[in-house]
């Protein structure tokens, strides 16, 4: 039941983020927009898997404000108008929203009384083939692996002083083929076929070689470039949030 609540938090924050597009700067309206998103799947979550009025609004309440915290730390931290200072406080925040509302989600798990169940009208139909804990578990990975997980990617090379947004111009494409090739992972993850995860992350290495070697030039020829470590970094950080993803899944 725990993954369930874990879940939900995911699918708010991939909501609220799909919200957002491509967008690094958001506007206050955006943000509202966002946050109001998120705060309806986490009420529709919680009315399903029926906590109780009391937990139930303090776990919506605690889960909105941490969605909330990481939808403006996120924000400013992507901001190139902020101060370095500024971009690192902010980058450290997001992050620490995202491990307290999975932290949170496990924590309440006692709150819940029982897994979500299809309703009768759905009993003969093709979705009740699937329990409806594992799909919601399903559902809501994928929803973050789609915007939630560039964000986060893009937060960490940040942090350790690869930026995206200089280093995307060379290697074009990611923001575009992550979340694709983050849900083949998944979904390859989750039948078992991990082999076949791992061909397509060779086939991603080898496509993208030829870029790589146009990129080592000059006096830094001997070490790896920024865009080099752009893309190890990028690559095995959206390879490991794919993986956790399937993880999830399976273990649902």
């Amino acid at each position: 039941m725990s993954l369930v609540l874990v879940v939900l938090w995911l699918a708010a924050l991939g909501t609220s983020d799909l919200l957002r597009a491509s967008h690094d700067v958001v506007t206050p309206r955006r943000l509202l927009a966002c946050l109001g998103a998120a705060v309806a799947v986490l009420l529709a979550g919680l009315v399903l898997l029926d906590p109780g009025p009391g937990r139930g609004a303090l776990l919506l309440v605690v889960l909105g404000a941490l969605v909330a915290a990481w939808l403006v730390s996120s924000t400013v931290a992507l901001d190139p108008r902020r101060t370095p200072g500024r971009r690192d406080a902010a980058r450290a925040v997001a992050f620490a929203s995202l491990g307290a509302g999975g932290l949170a989600a496990l924590l309440g798990v006692q709150a819940v009384s029982a897994p979500p169940t299809w309703p009768d009208v759905l009993g003969r139909t093709l979705a009740a083939r699937w329990p409806a804990s594992d799909l919601v578990v399903a559902i809501g990975v994928v929803l973050a692996q789609l915007v939630t997980a560039n964000i986060a990617v893009r937060l960490l090379l940040d942090a350790v002083g690869v930026p995206a947004t200089t280093n995307e111009k060379q290697l074009k494409g990611g923001r575009v083929l992550g979340p694709m090739e983050r849900i083949l992972i998944v979904g390859l993850g989750a039948l078992g076929e991990l082999t076949a995860a791992a061909i397509v992350v060779a086939a991603k290495g080898l496509l993208r070689f030829p870029e790589l070697q146009r990129a080592q030039r000059g006096p830094e020829a001997d070490g790896p470039s920024d865009v080099s470590e752009y893309f190890l970094i990028g690559s095995l950080a959206s390879w490991l949030i794919a993986l956790g993803g399937a993880a999830l899944i399976y273990l649902a």
